[in-house]
């Protein structure tokens, strides 16, 4: 959990595996999911996300994404996301089309003090550790709820963006293949509750209505 100033940004917890795997296992294990009834869980979808990089090149301590889903553009999110002890710890918000572009553009004053707290974090952390947009990367997700609080994720594609991203919705005119030929990447993913301890500590200061943390 983050806390600052006297006000918390509550995350999505939860622990995550990832491997390789070649198409062919693929093609077994999703038709497994579907005998099993997932089917009405599983959505497939394109994932645009850009990452924003720190001084020196450096990635920030914590990563921050913009994100958007199917090429909608009411469907942009601020992201942050950061693994300790092996836990992730995922926040996003809902922002506009006009707002992606001024945080592109560097314009961030009208985030300073915001309501939405995602906003005010990135907006310090911004200034403090010069946080610029870096490249695109593309990813071609299929993905299913499993059980409660778990999720499977097929990659079929990932392609990045060569050069520095200026807009969201623009195909970068490059891109390179992240993704072995015949390979899907697999990701498992299971809900973990932080300690009691902290859940008491927060209780009443913000609800999770605007999380979005496995909805991609």
């Amino acid at each position: 959990m983050h806390h600052q100033r006297g006000y918390t940004v509550l995350y999505t917890t939860y622990y995550a595996e990832s491997n390789s795997i070649t198409t062919e296992r693929y093609t077994e294990m999703k038709n497994a999911l579907m005998l099993k009834g997932q089917k009405k869980d599983y959505q497939e979808f394109h994932l645009r996300k850009l990452e924003f990089l720190g001084s020196n090149m450096k990635n920030a301590v914590a990563n921050y994404f913009l994100c958007i889903k199917n090429h909608d553009t009411s469907q942009i999110f601020l992201e942050k996301k950061y693994v300790q002890n092996g836990l992730y710890y995922k926040k996003c918000t809902k922002i506009t089309l006009e707002e992606c572009s001024r945080i592109i553009a560097g314009q961030l004053d009208w985030m300073k003090g915001s309501r939405k707290e995602l906003l005010a974090d990135f907006y310090r952390q911004a200034t403090l550790n010069n946080l610029y947009p870096g490249r695109v990367t593309d990813y071609q997700r299929e993905m299913c709820r499993y059980r409660k609080g778990e999720y499977v994720t097929f990659t079929t594609s990932i392609e990045r963006g060569v050069g520095q991203c200026r807009s969201i919705t623009e195909e970068p005119e490059v891109k390179i293949s992240c993704l072995d030929e015949d390979k899907v990447l697999l990701i498992y993913k299971k809900a973990a509750s932080i300690p009691q301890v902290v859940s008491n500590m927060l209780q009443g200061q913000e609800s999770q209505s605007e999380d979005y943390a496995f909805a991609f």
